[in-house]
Formats: C-alpha cells, sequence, structure tokens
C-alpha cells in the first residue's frame, strides 16, 4: 500500500504541478520544466517498482483508478505546454533571422543585378 500511496501523491503533485500556466519568463519556465523532470523521473521510479507487484486491494485498485484520470489530464496540460514553448521556438528562430539579414542584408543571394550571359 505505501508504495502505491507514494505513487499517487507524486502523480497528484504533478497533475497540480501541470495545472499551473506555463510562465512566460525563460528562467521560471526553465525552473518549471526542471520540476516537471524531477516528477517524472521520480515517477518512473516508483512505476519500475510497481511492475513487480501484481495483487491489489480495493484500497489501491480506488487509487489507481483516480491516478488513471489524473494521467489523462496531466498528458493533455503537457502537450498544450509543449505546443507552447515549440511556438516560442519557432518565433525566436524567425526573430533571429529576421535580425540577421538586417544586420547583412548582402550576405545572402540576392535578386538584383543577376545577369545571364547567354551565347548562341
Amino acid at each position: 500500500m505505501a508504495l502505491v500511496k507514494e505513487l499517487f501523491l507524486v502523480t497528484k503533485a504533478l497533475h497540480e504541478h501541470v495545472s499551473n500556466d506555463l510562465p512566460t519568463e525563460l528562467d521560471d519556465r526553465d525552473r518549471y520544466v526542471e520540476e516537471l523532470e524531477n516528477y517524472l523521473q521520480k515517477r518512473a521510479k516508483l512505476l519500475d517498482e510497481m511492475t513487480q507487484k501484481t495483487d491489489f486491494n480495493e484500497a489501491e485498485q480506488k487509487l489507481g483508478r483516480a491516478m488513471v484520470k489524473m494521467n489523462a489530464d496531466i498528458q493533455q496540460k503537457m502537450e498544450a505546454s509543449k505546443g507552447a514553448m515549440r511556438l516560442d521556438m519557432q518565433q525566436l528562430k524567425k526573430k533571429k533571422e529576421s535580425s540577421k539579414l538586417y544586420e547583412r542584408p548582402y550576405n545572402g543571394p540576392t535578386v538584383d543585378g543577376v545577369f545571364f550571359d547567354k551565347k548562341n
């Protein structure tokens, strides 16, 4: 029972963590992701230990059903956070590319001044 209860508590903490909005500041976002990784590592370790156990009593089964419901919500919120981070990364990449073009406008190939000689 102790292992299942500990897994339930870690899952509940993870659920509460992902229920919070994704921070906008980079330092806060890094801390958010680090905490998320810590919860996931703890949970994975407990799940590995729990795979050896096969028989569960009624209370453990009840906690298991609650964890399955929380897990679905956790996955959905993690996907939303992943999408938001991916969008931010794409916007950052576009900003970098546009600032490079602004700094060095003649660095890349240009359309102006291109002539093709044609000999017959």
